[in-house]
């Protein structure tokens, strides 16, 4: 089982340590312990199974819970993650973001969020860089999703399914944890999925995916 990889990647003409990254599919039966939950009065029901980590209530107090993992600590990465939801007509939102620690210290994140406006239904997008803007967009309907977020010097960058959704500066802060965050309504229904989940250095991210992890995605199941 992959879980999660430390990888050392030969090929790359970078310097070696910039081909490390942390990467986890969720091909394993369960979580694994590097992932810690962050609220205990959450109590998410979630299952893993066919690559994927689905997330579909919650019970006891609160209705959110966070899980969290350390990963290498880089000035310059390149966060990404394949998401999914389906169109269920509830309040719930899936957060993949890094930081300095689960909860505090953020530096960057993405978030799709569907709750009702005015009566309607609505689903966005969030981007979000510590220290700097925000940016938001509708959601797309059921399926899979990429988000991206990425850092080279001062300047940072955050894609939605390969489009720049938002672009500008942010915190210095370095990251120490990448934390996935659900949230929906006590004892409603929610489905909310993440497939694959990768930090890496940058600029190594192009070597990474070059050297074919992102091919782990491809072959992951999609709605339909």
């Amino acid at each position: 089982m992959k879980r999660v990889l430390i990888l050392l990647i030969a090929s790359v003409s970078s310097p070696a340590s910039a081909g490390q990254g942390f990467f986890d599919d969720f091909d394993g039966e369960d979580l694994g312990g590097h992932w810690d939950f962050g609220n205990p009065k959450g109590a998410m029901f979630y299952s893993v199974h066919d690559s994927l980590l689905e997330v579909f209530g919650f019970a006891g107090f609160g209705n959110s819970d966070w899980i969290y993992a350390a990963i290498p600590q880089y000035g310059d990465f390149d966060l990404q993650a394949t998401v999914g939801w389906t169109d269920l007509l509830v309040h719930e939102t899936l957060s993949v973001r890094i930081g300095e620690d689960p909860r505090h210290g953020f530096v960057g994140g993405m978030a799709f969020v569907r709750e009702q406006v005015g009566g309607e239904w609505v689903s966005r997008v969030v981007a979000a860089f510590g220290d700097g803007p925000r940016a938001e967009r509708a959601a797309p309907s059921s399926g899979f999703h990429q988000f991206r977020v990425s850092r080279t010097g001062s300047t940072f960058a955050a894609y939605f399914d390969g489009q720049l959704l938002l672009q500008g500066s942010g915190t210095s802060r370095v990251p120490r944890v990448i934390t996935l965050e659900f949230t929906g309504a006590h004892a409603r229904p929610v489905d909310l999925l993440v497939d694959r989940v990768s930090v890496v250095p940058e600029p190594a991210s192009i070597a990474w995916l070059a050297a074919g992890v992102a091919v782990v995605a491809l072959r992951r199941r999609r709605t339909g």
